[in-house]
């Protein structure tokens, strides 16, 4: 067992490198002329009016773009995925590529929230990365296993802190695998190290994006659901199921356990910033991976305790719905007006529109598919039908459904922007 002491200053780094492994890794780039900031300070503050205007559900000058590009940033540089992973200079610079190439208001972060080598430092099990464990070019793989098993239930509703420290880290890491001994601490000094310098990068980036290309970010910090950090992260899809049978009221204690932490997570990640969205990427929550029943017991009410506890702290969420929400549009209505923004990926848009549109400002619902094998005239045409149906009274924020692969084709993108632009102006 560790120290007090020991403990607690093992726990604040922990807590760091949990919060950053899910972060954006930038970097800063060549200073801007004068006449080049002047110019980029005003276009950063229309691009940030338009966005926060839609946010609000009102009407801005015209419908703003936002897109969460991703490893299509990579594709679209030249670079091999491995590269983006490894090398944050590279990482920016396709960043830095698609700024000033691509006339968007926000975009949600650099080309991946993953840096390979500070995982590597630390012996990450959870997750294979291109040129390591997968071919050059192929995407982060999340290795899912049942991290927690089903007899730490009580050992983490006890003390969650404490269970991660010494049972959960151990297993996902295999630097930690002794914990307290030379090598663990030594592995803990490699991730805060590697931290520090993705925090900086970070902050240099977004500054240097304001500065040099007028762009403010889309989203700041991240959150979970609590059923998802239970289901995705600890358990794994098939001991989540079990326990719905098994052991239902587990699941329940530990899910109440894990609202204020995933809460604090939220606004620590936001590090105090309260005009943008969190980013909630919400995975098991569509339809059907739970039953009407279990969504109503399991999953909704501690989401919703989530959101809410954010919208106390002036904090609105992006809620990333992947997938199908049909069922579940009036329990969302339940929130309070104007608490998040309703992305749509799989959900049928008219009934969001309809259910969530006099409360929420709605986004997305471009497919995936149509940008990768469509045509740039038939993402024109499925542009305009959102902006005629779903954006006239405002409160609509285009993007795609979902995060942008290295299988969207260029010319789709620079359809999306230039329809939006020509059609979602507001007269």
């Amino acid at each position: 067992m560790l120290s007090s002491k020991r403990k607690r200053l093992s726990i604040k780094r922990l807590f760091f490198i949990l919060v950053i492994i899910e972060q954006p890794f930038l970097k800063g780039g060549p200073m801007a002329s004068a006449t080049t900031i002047m110019n980029s300070e005003s276009l950063y503050q229309e691009r940030l009016t338009r966005y926060l205007t839609a946010m609000a559900g009102k009407k801005p000058d015209k419908v703003p773009i936002r897109l969460q590009l991703s490893e299509f940033m990579a594709k679209y540089a030249g670079l091999e995925l491995q590269e983006v992973y490894y090398d944050l200079d590279k990482n920016i610079e396709a960043a830095d590529k698609i700024l000033a190439d691509f006339d968007v208001d926000v975009i949600m972060g650099g080309p991946s929230l993953w840096w390979g080598t500070l995982h590597d430092a630390v012996g990450a099990k959870y997750l294979k990365f291109a040129g390591r464990q997968l071919a050059p070019n192929q995407q982060f793989q999340f290795v899912e296993k049942e991290y927690m098993v089903a007899e730490d239930y009580d050992a983490f509703i006890a003390n969650p802190t404490q269970w991660i420290l010494e049972s959960f880290l151990p297993r996902i890491h295999s630097e930690f695998s002794e914990p307290g001994s030379f090598r663990a601490n030594l592995a803990l000094i490699k991730g805060a190290a590697g931290m520090v310098m993705v925090n900086e990068r970070n902050k240099q980036a977004v500054a240097h994006w304001a500065k040099d290309y007028g762009m403010p970010l889309g989203v700041s910090g991240m959150v979970k659901a609590p059923f998802d950090t239970l289901g995705d992260t600890l358990r794994g899809l098939k001991g989540i199921m079990k326990d719905l049978r098994k052991r239902p009221e587990k699941i329940l204690s530990a899910l109440e356990v894990l609202v204020p932490h995933n809460i604090y997570y939220g606004l620590a990640t936001s590090e105090g910033e309260r005009l943008l969205p969190v980013f909630l990427p919400l995975h098991r929550g569509s339809y059907p991976f739970l039953n009407p029943h279990e969504w109503d017991t399991f999953y909704w009410p501690p989401l919703k305790k989530v959101i809410e506890g954010l919208w106390a702290q002036g904090k609105r969420t992006m809620f990333y719905a992947e997938g199908n929400w049909n069922p579940y549009l009036e329990r969302i209505s339940e929130l309070p007006a104007a608490s998040i923004v309703f992305h749509v990926d799989q959900t049928d848009i008219a009934k969001a529109k309809g259910v969530l549109g006099h409360k929420f400002c709605i986004s997305g619902n471009v497919p995936n598919s149509l940008m990768a094998y469509g045509s740039p005239a038939q993402v024109s045409d499925y542009v305009k039908g959102l902006l005629h149906d779903y954006a006239a009274d405002g409160g609509f924020i285009m993007d795609t459904a979902g995060i942008m692969q290295t299988d969207v084709k260029v010319e789709n993108v620079i359809a999306l922007i230039e329809t939006t632009r020509q059609y979602g102006v507001y007269t």
